[in-house]
Order: C-alpha cells, then structure tokens, then sequence
C-alpha cells in the first residue's frame, strides 16, 4: 500500500481511538446534539445488501426510540468514498451549475472508475463506537476501497470541483439531537444492540446523493444509483 493510502487508514483510526473510543469511556460524557442549521451537498457513496442495512436501520430506531436523533434508513446508510460541494455555502444559481456540472463528472468519470473498483472492494464492520453526538458501525475497508477513494478524489480535482476523500468507511447509524443528557440515557441501549455482521462484504453499487440535514433529519432530495 503506497504511504498516501497508508495515511488515509492511519486517520480513520486515530478517528476512531481519539473522537470515539476514548469519550466512551469518559464517567462525565454528555449528549451535545442540538439544533442544527441546514447543510446540503453531493456525495458519492456505496451502498450495501439488503440485511445488514436492515440491521443498521433496527439500531437505528432504537437510539431514536430512547432520544431525540436523526433517523438513518435503507437509503441515507451508507459508506461515503467522495464529498461534493457544500450547497448550501452557494447561491441558487451556482447551486445548480455546481450539482449540473458535478453530476456530469460522475456519470463521464467517476463510474468508469467505481465499475473497475467496485467488485474489488471489501468492507469489514467491526463494532458499535459512538461519542457525544453521534453512533456509528466502524468498519475497516481493503486497500481497494481507499484506492477508489483517492482515485476519485484525484479525477474530480482535474475537473476543478470542490471535492474532498472521506475520513473512514464507516456507516453513521443516528445523530443525537439532544443536549445534555447523560450518556447513560443511550448506553443501555447501545450495550443491547446485536453484533455487527463480521463477514466482509461487497457494496452492491455506487451511488451521487443530493442531501439536506437539519434538526428535521437527513433526507435525500436526488440521487443516481449504479451497480454492476
């Protein structure tokens, strides 16, 4: 694996040791979700089999069942390998001409490298992490996934769009809306959760999501699904 990949793991796990694990185990953790103003944007994504995002869409009515939190379903659970453009820092009209010409990039460049990439990926989820505002299924992805990643990153710089590599291959399951509350009121909720699958799998596509999230939830406007 060449350095720059090597370096791309090495921050998804300091992610996960420092913002997820350590909090964790911190007596005096709060709940810090609240309201939050609206973001939209693109991203490219991969999506998964129909039984593990049933699995992640259980959990994440479960944390949803005990406190304020965003609700993820079968089409906002997903692993990200791109980040687009934040729309909403745009005008109406550059919204529109970045998503136009964005979309463009995908279908021209970005799926003839998620085709060679795609069957070669393999996804290892590993366990539940959460900290003070959010709960994820952390996984640990093969070089092809980073690979896929970079070579995205790389093709959507040549075409001058704002762009940037995702910092791990985890899927967020529930973002707490929550303010102050102890920990304790989604630990046991948590604790109780069933393990995650620890059979690697393969993304069954990839897919150009429009998103908005606000205190409302996470909700997709548009999206474009390939798989092959």
């Amino acid at each position: 694996m060449s350095e720059r990949l090597d370096t791309l793991v090495e921050k998804q796990q300091n992610i996960y040791l420092n913002a997820f694990k350590h909090p964790m185990a911190q007596p005096g953790l709060h709940l810090t979700g609240a309201e939050r103003e609206l973001e939209s944007g693109l991203l490219v994504v991969i999506k998964y089999p129909a039984e593990l995002v049933e699995l992640l869409t259980q959990a994440s009515l479960a944390i949803a069942a005990e406190i304020p939190a965003m609700l993820f379903t079968s089409n906002t659970l997903y692993s990200t390998v791109l980040v687009g453009p934040k729309l909403n820092r745009l005008s109406q009209d550059e919204a529109r001409r970045e998503e136009l010409r964005f979309s463009n990039w995908f279908f021209e460049r970005g799926l003839p490298i998620g085709r060679e990439y795609r069957k070669l990926l393999s996804i290892q989820f590993t366990e539940w992490l959460y900290n003070s505002n959010t709960l994820i299924a952390a996984s640990k992805a093969n070089e092809a996934y980073w690979r896929l990643a970079s070579l995205l990153h790389a093709s959507a710089n040549e075409a001058e769009l704002s762009n940037s590599l995702p910092w791990g291959s985890h899927v967020s399951v529930s973002r707490f809306l929550a303010a102050q509350l102890p920990a304790s009121a989604i630990q046991s909720t948590i604790a109780q959760l069933p393990p995650i699958p620890s059979k690697a799998v393969t993304p069954q596509g990839m897919e150009l999501i429009h998103y908005e999230c606000d205190s409302n939830g996470f909700r997709i406007r548009n999206s474009d699904f390939w798989n092959a």
